[in-house]
């Protein structure tokens, strides 16, 4: 037989093969690496959202004339915290720029609450109730809340709402966290 007619031998054969393996491997880790982050990703999403959802509707479920009083009454205290300043209520204020420690002054103060892996907030008489938890916190909550309309007395007549959740559970997120803003509208 001439040597251009001759086929693959045996050991090219299982050295092809061999490389095939190799290269499969790793491909199958980039592949399963990446179905893991997106899905952890995805889960974190679904879950930030769903808390800005539910911050919106317990402060659109507050009592008009009770919470936006210049003191408001102590059941439209939403943060969880029970000390001096926190009863906000649906006062004009709060801070979007996340805090990533319990505020103790400044403009969070009264408009932002921590919740654990499972979503429940953390509730206490100061930020002692957040820092000294043996679970971490999971999730930031913080709102702020403009007076868009005023009305002929000087009293607020529509509210703008911001609720924004960030996520400290997400796997493999580098510099960003998961997050969600969402936004509403309150009237009188």
């Amino acid at each position: 037989m001439r040597r251009s007619e001759q086929g693959v031998s045996l050991v090219e054969t299982m050295i092809a093969v061999l490389i095939s393996m190799f290269v499969m491997t790793a491909l199958g880790g980039v592949v399963f690496t990446a179905t893991v982050q997106n899905k952890n990703q995805g889960v974190e999403m679904s879950r930030v959202a769903v808390y800005a959802q539910d911050k919106i509707e317990t402060l659109t479920n507050l009592d008009w004339s009770d919470c936006t009083q210049s003191t408001p009454l102590t059941g439209c205290n939403t943060t969880g915290i029970t000390g001096t300043g926190w009863n906000r209520g649906l006062l004009a204020g709060g801070s979007l720029t996340y805090e990533s420690t319990c505020p103790s002054s400044g403009a969070a103060v009264g408009y932002i609450d921590y919740l654990d892996a499972n979503g429940n907030q953390y509730a206490g008489a100061d930020c002692t109730a957040v820092t000294s938890a043996s679970t971490p916190y999971a999730y930031v909550r913080q709102w702020q809340i403009t007076d868009e309309i005023t009305t002929a007395a000087g009293t607020p007549g529509l509210k703008r709402i911001d609720v924004h959740v960030w996520s400290k559970n997400a796997v493999n997120t580098g510099a960003t966290a998961p997050s969600a803003m969402l936004t509403t509208f309150l009237s009188e």
